[in-house]
This record gives C-alpha cells, structure tokens and sequence, in this order.
C-alpha cells in the first residue's frame, strides 16, 4: 500500500484487495458478536428463572388450596364442636350415651309395634367393645319375615325411638316364602 497517500494515483488490484480486506477485519471487529452472545445467555437464564418461578408459585397454589380446604375442615369441626356444647349444655338428663338397660324388650316392643310375624328375642351375639370412657355395644339379629315393609319399619322405629341407635351393617335376602335380613346395631354408651 505504496500510493495511498497520493490524489492522481490509482489503485492497483493488489491495493485494492488489500485495502478491501482491511474494511472486512474492521468490520468483524465491530460486529459485537460477545453482545449477542451474552443477550443470549441472559435470554436462556431468565427462561430458566420463569419456569423455576412457575413451578415454586404451582406448589404454592396447591399448597394454598390445600391449606384452604383444611381451614374449612376445621371450621366445620370447631362449628360441630360448638353444637355438640350447646346441646350438653341444654339437654336434659336422658342424653343419647345413657346406658339403656331394657333396650332388648324396647327393640321386641318395636318389632311387635311394626307387625313382624315372629317374636324377635335377644340379639344372637351382642358385643360391648371399650372406648376411651365410653364402649360401643352391637345387638346383631337375624330377622325373618314375609312382608320386607315391616322388617324396615322395626329399623325406623328402632333407630328413631332409642338415642344413638345406628345401623351398623344391614343385608337383604329373599327367599321363596319370606326375607331374610341380617341386621347390626350399634349404640356408644357412656361407661358408668
């Protein structure tokens, strides 16, 4: 590059390709190709914050949702709670864990009150199972009869006329003359 300082002269090929090779090195070096680069490494980290971000805020909402239906639970509990003591507190003194010692011959007055065709007796194998201070006590009966009616009806008595009386466990059988229910109740009585 011999001549450049010149107005007159010419550039020879050679000058000329040299010259042009210069313009291409002093533009890959304005090029900022480590800014790219680094945009792009930002653009790859904040991709990576955003979906640590979501997955940290998904297992917050169910972790809230979660917490919200136990508040619910527990407002439903503190408000049974609460009518549980208001019903202590105004009942009388026949509440429905009262031990009930005729209870064989209250059930027999509801069988015979609900028109069941046999005498109904004592349950096959009663059980008294200890419960903190109280025991649940079960009065299993095999009952048979032709009319179905009438064996659901000595249920609802039953379980309508002696407190906290439940039905445990219940099966239905016909049979070509009559039906065949085997029947559990369930009572929690209060220890004495």
């Amino acid at each position: 590059m011999s001549a450049l300082g010149t107005s007159n002269t010419r550039l020879s090929s050679d000058d000329r390709y040299e010259l042009a090779a210069m313009a291409q090195n002093q533009q890959r070096l304005n090029y900022p190709t480590h800014l790219i680069v680094m945009g792009g490494m930002l653009v790859f980290v904040a991709l990576i914050i955003v979906v640590v971000a979501w997955q940290s805020r998904s297992s917050a909402s169910k972790q809230l949702e979660r917490r919200g239906y136990e508040l619910e639970q527990v407002k439903s509990l503190i408000t049974e709670i609460n009518a549980l003591q208001l019903s202590l507190a105004t009942k009388s003194s026949l509440d429905e864990f009262e031990p009930i010692l005729d209870i064989y011959s209250k059930l027999e007055d509801f069988a015979t009150q609900a028109k069941l065709e046999t005498k109904l007796g004592p349950p096959s194998n009663p059980q008294s199972l200890p419960q903190g201070n109280a025991r649940k006590k079960t009065y299993p009966y095999t009952v048979r009869d032709s009319s179905l009616e009438h064996m659901l009806d000595w249920i609802n008595i039953s379980t309508q006329q002696i407190p906290g009386l439940e039905v445990q466990d219940i099966t239905i059988k016909p049979t070509a003359q009559a039906w065949t229910m085997v029947v559990t109740l369930s009572r929690y009585e209060r220890n004495q």
